[in-house]
């Protein structure tokens, strides 16, 4: 999908002026918009290569801004403490998002979990699973999902593993890969450009997931292709994700006796004290919502949406709930490197379902053979 970088004098999501963007900027691609179900694919690679013009200091609510610091600058003063934004150590468009929750309402959904036992005691004020279950290193371990929009399938790999390695009770660690998911699932959405949490889990338990480490680590059976965005690949050809069926050189497993399952994968209901049960039960479940620009300059605090331009849905990972100053609050390690945010996590309100986070929660249970 090769695409032509436009001038546009209008780009905020929902207006009649930036849906007409959005038809040019498919009209100038390569690869006619008829080959796909929708217009999904494109969706990732328009906010990206309108993120570096004007439109993404807007603060939506008619002011513009001419520079990342002045725009962090007005989400600060807007915040009055309750979150910090500060400069990330990438640009702005060289983050990456890949949850498509319209697919996601529009596609046939897992089962909802069930409650087992009751739980007897109230839920501590604060819970950290890495804490928790500090036998498994992987709960703390924060991924980078580099130049792709894949973090459906990154966050959803990241919190398997984490099962895994909790259900095993620390006896067995495997480390799920991303590429397997992004390459070789083709239900599963559109590669780099966006995919279903929900059939990730479900291809975990009918198809398997391959273990893979993080990029150039050349660990597991595929290890992940993709590192940051650089300025030159920002309006780079899409590419085209191979299905190999094989793992790379040196590793002495083959692709399907590396393949690890899910014995079950369920949605968790919309529900504060249900996905707590989840959590403190269970372990780390994965979770997506809208994101907007201000989000991608998060450093500390809990998060509320101020103001900024619609970015896309993505996926993280919770793993932990608390208070702060009065406020609760999910904690959730992102996939953007441990230079994002808060050492690669962030705390966003809870029990409200801000931004969809609470209405998005998936989950599964691994199969020991």
């Amino acid at each position: 999908l090769h695409t032509i970088k436009l001038t546009l004098t209008c780009l905020a999501t929902g207006t009649a002026d930036s849906n007409i963007a959005f038809k040019l900027f498919v009209n100038n691609s390569a690869v006619p918009a008829s080959q796909y179900r929708d217009s999904s694919p494109y969706r990732s690679r328009y906010y990206a290569a309108n993120a570096s013009t004007g439109e993404y200091f807007r603060t939506g609510h008619g002011d513009i801004v001419n520079s990342q610091a002045a725009f962090v600058d007005a989400i600060n003063n807007r915040t009055r403490g309750a979150w910090k934004a500060g400069v990330n150590p990438l640009r702005h468009d060289q983050y990456r998002t890949g949850a498509l929750l319209f697919e996601e309402a529009a596609r046939a959904k897992l089962p909802q979990g069930i409650v087992l036992k009751l739980q007897e005691e109230p839920f501590p004020e604060s819970f950290d699973a890495r804490q928790k279950w500090s036998f498994c290193p992987s709960v703390g371990t924060i991924r980078n999902q580099g130049c792709c929009a894949s973090s459906y399938a990154v966050a959803a790999v990241s919190t398997m593993t984490d099962r895994w390695c909790i259900h095993s009770e620390g006896k067995s660690e495997f480390s799920f890969g991303a590429f397997d998911v992004i390459s070789c699932c083709h239900r599963c959405g559109f590669g780099c450009d966006g995919g279903v949490p929900s059939a990730v889990w479900q291809y975990w338990v009918e198809s398997g997931v391959t273990s893979g480490g993080a990029y150039q680590s050349h660990q597991g059976c595929q290890s992940y292709p993709f590192g940051v965005c650089k300025q030159q690949e920002i309006f780079a050809p899409h590419v085209d994700l191979v299905c190999l069926r094989q793992c790379q050189p040196g590793y002495n497993t083959s692709y399907l006796e590396d393949k690890h399952y899910g014995r079950v994968a369920y949605t968790v209901p919309r529900d504060e004290e249900r996905i707590q049960y989840e959590l403190f039960n269970f372990g780390p479940v994965q979770a997506s919502f809208t994101v907007y620009t201000d989000f991608i300059q998060y450093k500390s605090g809990v998060y509320r949406h101020t103001f900024g331009v619609r970015v896309g849905d993505h996926s993280v990972k919770i793993v932990g709930w608390g208070v702060e100053n009065g406020t609760k609050f999910w904690l959730c390690a992102n996939s953007w490197g441990a230079e994002w945010g808060d050492s690669g996590y962030f705390k966003i309100i809870r029990g409200e379902d801000h931004l969809g986070v609470e209405a998005n929660v998936v989950a599964g249970l691994p199969l020991f053979r």
